[in-house]
Parts: C-alpha cells; structure tokens; sequence
C-alpha cells in the first residue's frame, strides 16, 4: 500500500497561499478490499511541529482541514501523513506548502503610471487601446541568500522579469476577479534569479481585463492609469531580511507593445526601443482587497505547429492549425525593416475555405519588423481561433508558425474512448473547448465575449468534473460569485459582472417590466447548482459551508420576488405568491426550431413561462437539502416548507390536465428532471416527450438550459433507447453532425455550420452543449456514483450494438476507477476505500476495491 496525488489546498505543493488549507492523498493497492482505518497528519515548518493530527479514526482522505496553532507569513511548511489500512499495512507520504501575507505584512506602496494616455474610442475599444507601460526599479543585494520571494500585482496585466529573465512562464498575471473585492496577488520564487550586486526589476503591464473597454469591472474603475504594487523580501542565512517594496523611487517607460487589448488584439513595433523614463505616481489603494491567488495561473498548457499553408480563392494565405484553441500564435518572422506582418484570427472558414470572421472583435495582431529575424508572441492578449489570416510576409511556412493554448492547468481525471471514431471526436471536441474556457474564470468562449456567464458553468459543472479535477478553480470563482452577489441576493448573469453586461441586464430588465438586475433563471441560480455539483463530485461538504450564505441570500431573493410580484394573468393570488414569474429571463435560449422563427430575445419569453417557477423551485427545494447535509435544522424546515408551496403551486397551475401549457419540449424535460411532475400525470407527461421528439422527426428541440437533462429524463421514463438514438443522430441538430461538419470543438448554437458548409455568426468553441459528455461517461461507459465523491460507485454500462467496445477512466477523490467493456466482458477497477455495485449480465455483483473481471451470463 502507497500513499500519491498529495494535494494541499487541492493544488500541488503551492506557494502562496493565505488561508487555513485543507489536505488530500489517495490509496493504492493491489490487496482487495483495502479501507482506510485511521490517518495522521504532522505539519511543520522545519524547525517545530505546528500541528499534529493525533490518529484518526475513519475513512475520509480529502479536505481534511488544518487544525493547528496559527500560521505564519512567508513561511514554507511541510506535511505528511501517515496511514493505517484494515489489514494493518501503513504507509506515510509527504508534501509542501507556503504561506503568503496573512495579516498587515505590506510594506510596498501603489505606484501608477504618469504618462498620458488616450481614451478608447468605444465600448469594445477596436485596437485603439494606448501603449504597454514598464515600471522599473533598481535595487543592491549582498551576499548570502537563503532564499526570497516577490509578491506582486497590477491594474492591467503584467509581465515581470528580474535583470533581463523572466520569472516564470505564467501569463495575463494577475488574472481575471472581482478586483473591488478581490485583486489577486503572485507569488515568485525569484531567489535563483537574484545576484550579489545591483539587479533590476521590471514589471510591464498591458491594459488586460481592467482596463478593456469590455470587461472593465464595476465600482472599482476609478484609476486610469496602469499601476503596480509588488515586495520582494529577501531572507539571508545570518537571518535578517531585506524588503524591496515598490514606493515611488521606481521609473516607467513605453517600449515595443504599442497597443494592447484581449479582443482586438496586440501591436507589437520592434523599432520602437524603450521611450524616456517618467517618474511615477505614489498612490493609496489599500490593501483591502488583495487576495493570494487560490489557483493555478494561467499558463501555456500545449503547443500545436502548423498543420498547412493555403491561399484561399480570394487570395488570403491562411495557416491551419486543424484544431480551435484559446491563446496565441507564436511566428518566427524574418522581414524587411518596416514591414507589418497581421494576424488575424478565426475558428471558422467560409464554405470554400476563405477568411470568416465571425465575431465582432478584431483578434488581429500587427508586428512591425525591425528587419532582424526573431521569433514574435504577443505579450498581454488571447484570442480563439483555428486559423490565422497572415499578411505582410513574402513567403508564408508552416514551420514558420506554433499555436500556444492558454489555460488554467487542471489535473487531467477522465478519460474515455470506444470503437466509434465519432463519439471519440466528440468527446475531445469537449475537452477542447473545457481547455479553451477555463481561463482564470469559467467563461462562455474566447473570442467575442470572454465572459464568465453563470448559467453556462451552472449546467456545465458535472462535464468539468468528469474531465478535470476543477475543485481550486471553481472555489476561487465562487467565492467572486459571492462578492459580486447584490445587496438583495440577486446574482449576475456573469462573474465578474462587467460593464456591457450590466447594461444588457439593465434593458432587457426594463423591457419585461423590471428596473435594474434582477436574477435569471438557470443563470443566476449557479450560487446554488455549482456548489452542490462540486460536492456529488468531490463528497466535500466545505464547499456547501462556504457557500451557504450565497445560496440563502439567492433563495430569499426567488422567494420575495414570487411574494412580492404578480406575474401574467389573473392567478389567484395563494398559487402566485410562490411562483417566481416575472422580470427577464432568457429562458431555455436556442431552442432549434424556435431560432427559426425569430431572434433569441424575442422567443425567450416562451419558456421562461415555466423555465423561471420551475429553477426557482429547483434552487429552494437544493438549498433545503443542502441544509439537511450540513445539519441546519431551521434552514432545511424553512426551505423545505417554501418548496413544498412552490411545487403545489406548480402542480396547481401547470399540472392540471394531461399535457403542460406550453408545446415546447423542454418544459416536459425539466418537470421530468426537477421531479415535479405527479404520479398522476407521469404516464401522459412521458409520452408527451416521446411525442414530441416523434413530431419533430427524431430530432432533438431543447435549448440551451434543458438539453443537459434530455437523456437523462428519456432513461428515466423507460426510452433509453432514444436516447441514445438521440446520442447517435448525425442530421442537425445533434451533436454528431457539429462533428461530421468537421468541428473540433463544441459550437455554441446546433446549427452554427449549414450543411453545404457555410457558417454562421456564431462561436464555435461554447463548452454548454458539451454537457452530454457526463451522460457518456455514466451510461455508455457505465461510471456513476452511488455516493458523494464517488466513495460508493455503480457500475453499469449501457451496451448498445453502435459499439464494440468502450474504455473509461475517472480519477476521483478516492482513486482511479476505470471500466472497458466489450459486448461479452467487462473490466473493473475500483479504488481503495471504496465500494462498488456492478450490473453486468442481468446480474448484480458487490464488491470492494481491486480488479474484477466479469462475463456474460458468468
């Protein structure tokens, strides 16, 4: 028995952390039936203990939380744990972290940029953004270093090098928040870079999320300039220690990146040297607001060289990278002194392979030549795309050009594979556009918005987790979520609200009889449905502690917006009370065959007839539950009285007669999936679906909110071969003909390609339809928990004569299960410390952890 996947935090060996952490580790063994029986957790910071665990009685080996004397500032610490197995085995592993400030440990002051800079022209700024601007600062160390630190951040984006190298290779530091609340902060182990003598430190910042026109933040945009904070201590084996904070002594320039923003892209002139040294700015900001950054950051995750060079019928040279990423191009250039070489990027081509830009942001970078040869990336941009547009040089070559995707690294825990090429493309189609969003936030795409909409991660979260362990990330974004949550528990359509979106709220708010935000359905109830998808995934109760204020101040705001407002109609007034149905809502947005008849916002008022009452059920009826789990006995009889009235009114106002009011299908989906629909009224309810997906020629109708519960819904009314009919469908809408169309990644709308080849405006890299990779995994695959976190686990896959063969792998808290299955055997694994019910063969198996082997009829 060994003791791996040591986590702290749920990260490996960070450094820079500033709150209490919680510790994971994972069994592996080959003796069957192994079960923890008790562990040990010792901390020190290599000179005392600063807590012990005592042994442990139980089985929990994830979130186990920190319990010891306060930590301390800047402080590495060690910890290891030991473990005892029911067969009286032991085995012990070790890991590390590091603290960053956690109290009044600033010294370093803001300092700001004093030289002048334009205004953008507009909301979207169309590459009008001013110049990068370098901040630097000259500092002496003398001899022997033990080790140092820098602690660093910005207003915009910046790019840090310590005497002429750069520190690491972490981008768009530091990242995307809700800075009023929550600017995060780096931490550097700079102490390989330093030298005895002078060094020189330079922070270059491009304008990045806070100052884009488009994602500027709200309540904490009143610096117009780019400023930087940063301390850099310096600990010496004599024991002292010298700090280096920013405090005005420093310098700032402009110098090559003339221009810089995330959707319109980056100028780059590399014959414009470093202007004249300002001085700058010394400016209070407070402390307030820094936060150490809980995640990993953003880095270069995977470089993609050119698949081909072509010239389209119109004459644009156009490079093929064969799959859609987020992040940038690195070129090596070799032109004439003066010569602009553009980029222009985009995931799609028209129908005869020419230049398609389907979104409204420029995604073009300009580098001017210096006439040396170098190799160019820009500095502080991402953009989506496929393809590049290349124009300026004489000859254009494929090994000439790299794609680099950016992303937040995750711990890879899914995998999966079959005999059908489709299915397998689909699925990375999937993982791709998880890659390409998960970018500091979860956002919707990576080209025109780059948004972190609530109601695409909201219905998304179990995907996420069948393919990457997204406990650090989604965490970090939750508790945005909850800064940015108003003062009368409305959420946001995205995370962090921005400036465009506010407005949008605002006048569709005004358009349905509302004034200012008010919450969305299936959008804003993400306060609720994403920290209760991470704990049947993870098993973690903290994160629904931590969240629980969020989720009460949610669910009293549908609970008095339905007491408050009356809805449409005349309803009597002790059913609409507890209906929430009024205000803005977008509904199950893009239904196929309503997009047809007219625009999104125009038809979204058609489901959100039932889209609204029936989330704000499901959020009070989860947040009852929720409160159960945690053992708030007030909360969860509270909540669970509001539910109950909520469903009867439900009941008594859609559920009277044999069919729902509304001819949509997705409003039968979500009864179905919500458990609101009667006993009585199950049988006339599920064929309704069957007859609807009938009359529709076999083809799907759901829209964007109620799709992810589609197959699901069709298993549990007994129709489980339409779904997978459904899964199996190439004509469009359905998900295999985004991937006979060639896609290679998830489209945001079914039918963002005609099929003689001729796009739409469109993105082409949306992760929420992706949702159906959960389903594969658990009913094709046949992985599904039995209990939160996986801690029990069924197994049973469904076998359908489209496949000959199917292998699953997910990594789960507790360890690795696998499947691989053929339509005669099946393969299990199961990790130590669980358990796990297999169905194979009309037969049902118990058994514990190890591999197992099972036949047909055996």
């Amino acid at each position: 028995m060994r003791l791996e996947n040591l986590r702290t935090a749920h990260r490996t060996d960070p450094v820079g952390i500033d709150r209490n952490p919680e510790f994971s580790w994972q069994m592996v063994s080959a003796v069957p039936g192994t079960m923890q029986v008790s562990y040990r957790i010792v901390v020190d910071d290599g000179e005392c203990t600063v807590w012990d665990s005592g042994v442990v009685p139980g089985e929990r080996q994830s979130f186990a939380e920190y319990g010891g004397s306060p930590l301390r500032s800047a402080t590495a610490y060690r910890w290891r744990v030991h473990v005892v197995d029911n067969h009286g085995r032991a085995a012990t592993a070790a890991a590390g972290f590091e603290t960053a400030f956690l109290g009044d440990d600033w010294t370093g002051r803001w300092v700001e940029s004093t030289i002048a800079r334009p205004a953008a022209e507009s909301d979207w700024g169309h590459g009008t953004q001013p110049p990068a601007v370098e901040f630097r600062r000259s500092f002496v160390m003398r001899p022997g270093i033990r080790r140092a630190r820098l602690y660093a951040t910005a207003l915009g984006v910046y790019r840090p090098t310590l005497n002429g190298a750069r520190l690491d290779d972490r981008e768009l530091a530091p990242e995307f928040s809700v800075y009023r609340h929550r600017l995060y902060y780096q931490t550097y182990d700079v102490s390989a870079q330093l030298r005895t003598g002078d060094n020189e430190l330079s922070l270059y910042v491009g304008d990045g999320w806070y100052f884009c026109p488009a994602t500027r933040p709200l309540g904490y945009q009143s610096r117009t300039m780019p400023a930087v904070l940063y301390q850099l201590e310096i600990r010496y084996e004599d024991g002292s220690v010298q700090t280096v904070g920013s405090d005005g002594s420093e310098t700032c320039r402009t110098g090559p990146v003339r221009s810089s923003d995330l959707f319109w892209g980056e100028r780059y002139d590399a014959t414009a040297a470093f202007g004249e040294a300002h001085p700058v700015r010394v400016i209070d900001l407070g402390y307030g607001n820094l936060v150490a950054q809980p995640l990993d950051p953003i880095r270069p995750a995977r470089l993609l060289p050119a698949r081909s060079v072509y010239t389209a019928p119109g004459g644009d040279v156009i490079v093929d990278f064969g799959q859609i990423i987020a992040g940038r191009v690195r070129a090596r250039l070799d032109v004439t002194a003066g010569t602009e070489v553009t980029l222009e990027h985009f995931e799609a081509t028209t129908a005869d392979g020419g230049y398609f830009n389907s979104t409204y942001a420029g995604q073009k970078d300009v580098y001017v030549s210096d006439g040396t040869s170098r190799e160019y990336e820009p500095l502080f941009t991402f953009h989506g795309f496929r393809y590049i547009r290349v124009s300026g040089p004489a000859a254009v070559r494929p090994e000439d050009f790299t794609a680099v995707l950016l992303t937040t690294p995750k711990q890879r825990t899914g995998s999966f594979e079959c005999s059908d090429p489709a299915l397998n493309r689909l699925h990375e189609n999937v993982l791709w556009s998880q890659r390409n969003n998960m970018m500091s936030i979860p956002t919707d795409c990576p080209t025109r918005e780059k948004a972190g909409f609530t109601g695409d991660i909201q219905l998304y979260t179990p995907a996420a987790f069948a393919n990457e362990d997204m406990t650090s990330f989604l965490t970090a974004w939750l508790r945005n979520l909850a800064v940015e949550q108003r003062e009368d528990g409305v959420v946001p359509i995205t995370v962090p609200f921005t400036a465009p979106y506010e407005r949008l709220a605002r006048t569709m708010s005004e358009k349905f009889g509302t004034a200012g935000v008010t919450g969305v359905a299936g959008w804003s109830d993400a306060a609720v449905i994403v920290p209760w998808e991470m704990y049947r995934a993870t098993g973690d109760t903290g994160i629904l502690r931590e969240t629980f204020a969020s989720m009460v101040a949610w669910c009293d705001a549908i609970i008095r917006t339905a007491r408050d407002e009356r809805g449409p109609g005349a309803l009597p007034e002790e059913f609409d009370r507890h209906l929430w149905n009024t205000g803005f809502h977008f509904g199950e947005w893009l239904i196929p065959s309503q997009r047809q008849r007219g625009g999104d916002f125009e038809i979204s008022a058609l489901s959100a007839a039932y889209v609204a009452p029936f989330f704000g059920y499901r959020s009070v009826s989860l947040l009852a539950e929720i409160a159960a789990i945690l053992g708030r006995d007030p909360e969860r009889e509270h909540y669970a009285t509001e539910a109950a009235a909520m469903r009867d009114a439900i009941h008594r106002v859609f559920m009277t007669g044999d069919e729902l009011p509304t001819t949509l299908m997705g409003g039968y989906v979500l009864a179905f999936a919500f458990d609101l629909v009667p006993p009585e009224r199950r049988e006339q309810y599920a064929a309704k679906v069957v007859e609807l997906i009938e009359a529709n020629d076999g083809l799907l109708d759901t829209g964007f909110l109620t799709t992810p519960h589609l197959l699901d819904v069709l298993v549990r009314i007994g129709r489980a071969d339409l779904a997978l009919d459904l899964l199996w469908e190439h004509r469009m809408p359905s998900w295999l003909y985004q991937v006979d169309q060639g896609a290679t990644a998830i489209w945001e709308n079914w039918d963002a390609v005609a099929p003689d080849g001729t796009p739409g405006i469109s993105s082409f890299d949306h992760y929420a339809f992706g949702c159906v990779d959960d389903w594969i995994c658990r009913e094709i695959a046949g992985i599904q928990a039995g209990a939160p976190g996986y801690k029990h686990v069924i197994i049973a896959p469904r076998v359908d004569a489209r496949l000959e063969w199917c292998s699953r792998s997910l990594r789960t808290e507790f360890g690795e299960i696998s499947v691989r299955w053929t339509r005669d055997e099946l393969e299990v694994l199961v990790p130590c410390n669980t358990s796990a019910t297999v169905h194979w063969g009309g037969q049902r198996h118990e058994v514990g952890s190890g591999c197992h082997r099972f036949r047909s009829g055996a």
